[in-house]
């Protein structure tokens, strides 16, 4: 029968399956990147489009949120105040709004500054979300001890994935900036090879937190 709580988990669904498909492409794009067989022109539209669908999973990490806490109500797992919906749905809506200012601003002072203010609130996120996913498992928080606390910490250690691969990615402009005025040279190389083996690092733990995440949430084991 359909009912919200079996459309909340189509949804979650979905944005899972957006979420990882789109990143995996983004992954594969940014191996091409630093590749130095390749030409300048191929490595440049390889990194751009990485960038396009970046901002995807970006997108569904964003929606994550209010469609958990709906799933997680409807579930009959925790009983959240109106204002708490109110709450996570216009903090959802401003991270969307900063998505893509960020994605319509890169390249210039607009975007590193939002860039910054992102990786401020995802480090704020971190310690917060964080937080209340050890308070609950402690049993002291607002989820229930168990796999849905796990998973809320989880998602946490997520936001701490996110700002591990900003950091990593960052000197790879200044690089392709370089690679496109002097060609390609070691020195050049070894700084991208080092962006991209350090992004896909986090990204690689980042896929197995989700895998992860979707176990608890599919088999509910503890």
């Amino acid at each position: 029968m359909i009912n919200s709580h079996s459309v909340g988990i189509y949804i979650h669904i979905l944005l899972l399956v957006f979420w990882l498909g789109a990143d995996v492409g983004v992954f594969l794009l940014a191996l091409e990147a630093k590749k130095p067989a390749l030409s300048f022109a191929e490595r440049a539209f390889a990194l751009r489009i990485a960038t396009v669908i970046d901002f995807t999973p970006r997108l569904c990490f964003a929606l994550m949120f209010p469609v958990g806490l709906w799933l997680s109500t409807t579930g009959g797992w925790i009983d959240p105040p109106s204002w708490v919906f109110a709450l996570i749905w216009a903090l959802s809506a401003a991270w969307i709004w900063l998505i893509f200012a960020l994605h319509s601003s890169v390249g210039t002072p607009r975007g590193a500054r939002l860039n910054r203010l992102h990786l401020t609130l995802q480090g704020i996120a971190f310690v917060v979300v964080g937080t209340i996913g050890i308070s609950s498992l402690a049993g002291h928080g607002p989820f229930p001890a168990g796999w849905l606390g796990a998973k809320v910490l989880l998602f946490g250690v997520i936001f701490g994935f996110g700002i591990g691969i900003d950091y990593a990615f960052r000197p790879i402009v200044p690089a392709f900036l370089r690679l496109a005025n002097e060609g390609t040279k070691p020195d050049i190389e070894v700084v991208i090879s080092r962006c991209v083996n350090g992004a896909c690092g986090y990204v690689l733990a980042l896929y197995a937190v989700l895998l992860i995440v979707a176990f608890l949430g599919v088999t509910k084991p503890f």
